[in-house]
This record gives structure tokens, sequence and C-alpha cells, in this order.
């Protein structure tokens, strides 16, 4: 059996690192590659969520005024309720009120007796 001859073995580490060489180039193409990609994707992903945003706060904008235009119909429809049985009370309180209602309560009491 023969040994390698030095001119082999340098052979071999030569080839191995121009071999290390490429490998380490290759990936530091690739991580260059990576970068200029995984940068790109953020910042695309980024515009999306701001754009999201910005939609999803123009409908709690458009949600939150509508809220207030309901709330402000429910408090005029109180106030109306509120007016409405105000004046009832004040024509239940009149002078007049009390004696249509004995002007009317006569004939009434008539017509209950004339049906038995």
């Amino acid at each position: 059996m023969s040994e390698p001859s030095a001119d082999t073995a340098s052979g071999t580490a030569t080839d191995t690192a121009t071999d290390y060489e490429q490998g380490v180039a290759k990936l530091e193409r690739e991580l260059a590659f990576a970068r200029r990609n995984g940068a790109l994707a953020v910042k695309q992903m980024h515009a999306m969520l701001a754009k999201e945003l910005r939609k999803t706060e123009r409908e709690l904008e458009k949600a939150r005024a509508r809220a207030e235009k309901l709330k402000q119909r429910a408090d005029d429809a109180k106030r109306r309720a509120r007016q409405a049985e105000d004046e009832l009370e004040k024509m239940k309180a009149s002078a007049t009120w009390k004696a249509g209602r004995a002007v009317i309560a006569v004939p009434a009491r008539v017509r209950r007796l004339a049906r038995r």
C-alpha cells in the first residue's frame, strides 16, 4: 500500500478550502436574499395591518355616530312622552275635564243599568 503523497494531500486541502469558501459565499447570498425578502414582507405586512386598522377605526367611528344618533332619538322620544303625560295630567286636573266626566258619567250609568 502506498501512502498518499504530499501533493495529493495539499490538493485535497485546497479543494476543501475552496468548497468551504464557496459554501460560505452561497450562504451569504442566501442570507442577503432572505433579508431583502424578509424586509419586503415585513413592509407589506405592516402596510396591510395599517390599512386594516384605518378601516376598523372608520367603522368604529361610524358605529359611534350611529349610537349617538340613536341615543338622541331615544332622549327626544322620552322628552315627548313626558310632555304628553304632563299635558294629560293637566287636562285631567282641569275643571273642564272634571265637568265633562260628570256629564258623561250619567248617560253611561243609565246605559249600564238599562242593559241589566
